[in-house]
């Protein structure tokens, strides 16, 4: 992995986010392609049923505007980025458009080998569910609960979405592959075989030397909830399905639910 395309909130940067950004580029020798998006939800945001120039006034206890403190907690969101890097000998460029949309993060990731993001907010327009279906390249989305992952949840459902996840995860974090693993498959009860069972194993068994397999019924997020809840630092690996099906999977409800109720970072891909 030679190039990172790392999303953090400008006047806000989660620290869990910079420090597991870090740390991958770091293992990786790759380069932080880094965007500080600005993202603020007071009075004068989107959800505000009257716009107008709050956001432009003078701050009653300081004597500056609102974009001048702004502007003062990005700059130093930046310094501390900086500093940071420049401390583990990582390689950073820092973009100076701070509205950068949706649309310019799905571009761009054409051209990265992975989205990081914080798995806990959704910044300006970036919607999760439509970052992890329409990016080019796979997503990482890293939870505070997780940090530097100590477990690995490959969810495996038979289909080739799901084969190519787990690819694309084994070829970008070679440094994961001693930790605890399991391949879980979640079936409706009509197919409660591992799907390709031989050669799954076959395979895995080649990168995963700790590698242990979990036959579940349920529907597929409950069961993903229910099984990493208990684990400590995950990181769950998926492949996206289709788009109906992602939109079902990551759902506000199940994202917050995979996320903070099982406490697990998420790494997403598909061709």
């Amino acid at each position: 992995m030679k190039n990172i395309l790392l999303i953090l909130n400008a006047t806000l940067t989660p620290p869990h986010v910079r420090d597991a950004a870090i740390n991958i580029a770091k293992a990786s020798s790759a380069l932080l392609h880094t965007f500080f998006v600005f993202y603020r939800s007071d009075l004068a945001g989107p959800h505000y049923l009257f716009p107008n120039d709050l956001s432009l006034t003078e701050n009653n206890l300081t004597g500056r505007s609102i974009k001048e403190e702004d502007e003062e907690l990005i700059a130093a969101q930046v310094k501390v980025f900086k500093d940071e890097c420049e401390t583990a000998g990582v390689a950073y460029l820092i973009e100076p458009d701070t509205n950068v949309s949706n649309k310019d993060i799905i571009r761009l990731s054409a051209f990265a080998d992975i989205v990081l993001a914080d798995a806990h907010q959704d910044v300006h327009e970036h919607n999760v569910a439509d970052l992890l279906s329409d990016a080019h390249c796979p997503v990482y989305l890293i939870s505070k609960d997780a940090g530097t992952p100590e477990n690995i949840v490959l969810a495996y459902d038979g289909s080739l979405s799901s084969i190519y996840a787990v690819k694309m995860y084994s070829y970008l974090f070679p440094g994961f592959r001693d930790l605890p693993t399991t391949l879980l498959y979640v079936h409706d009860g009509s197919h409660p075989e591992l799907p390709q069972e031989r050669n799954i194993n076959m395979w895995l068994s080649q990168y995963y030397p700790r590698l242990e397999v979990e036959i579940l019924q349920g529907k597929v997020a409950d069961q993903l909830v229910e099984y990493t809840r208990p684990l400590p630092r995950v990181l769950t690996v998926m492949g996206s399905y289709n788009r109906n099906q992602l939109s079902r999977l990551f759902h506000t409800s199940h994202a917050k639910a995979l996320i903070e109720e099982g406490r697990s970072s998420v790494f997403i891909s598909h061709k």
